[in-house]
């Protein structure tokens, strides 16, 4: 957990479970990418969501039904 919170701090804490597992990987560290994930979840770690607002259509009363 201590090198999962480095690994994500060191980048920003833009990180997201996938790219911190590579980079612990590229690092020498041996770890399964599902405990990454688990460890980061518990630890309230995420990376940078890129979600777009939704938006929705607004209906126009004063027009009629067709």
């Amino acid at each position: 957990m201590p090198q999962i919170k480095a690994v994500w701090q060191a980048n920003m804490q833009v990180y997201g479970a996938d790219k911190v597992w590579h980079q612990m990987n590229r690092a020498g560290t041996q770890v399964a990418r599902c405990t990454v994930e688990r460890l980061m979840k518990r630890m309230g770690l995420h990376g940078v969501r890129r979600v777009k607002v939704v938006r929705t259509t607004v209906p126009d009363i004063a027009s009629p039904c067709p």
